[in-house]
């Protein structure tokens, strides 16, 4: 069974961290961010339709509302 941490018991971990272990997370981070918006830029044109239909401006969503809506959409049925 995998334990799952929440958001604040990670953030409390990283500030125990050293300097170049924050700098690896740091650098983790970013590359997930990349990630993200690469996925994003790819499918723009599927996750602004899918906005569309639900009445949602996707051009006026902000990160965290994309990334909501994203994993909204990953677990839906």
């Amino acid at each position: 069974m995998t334990q799952q941490l929440s958001e604040q018991q990670v953030l409390d971990a990283l500030d125990k961290l050293s300097p170049g272990g924050r700098r690896k997370a740091l650098k983790k981070l970013v590359k997930g961010m990349d990630e993200f918006d690469k996925m994003v830029e790819r499918n723009q044109k599927k996750l602004a339709a899918i906005c569309k239909k639900r009445g949602i401006n996707f051009a006026s969503l902000t990160d965290r509302q994309k990334e909501d809506l994203i994993g909204d959409l990953l677990h839906e049925d």
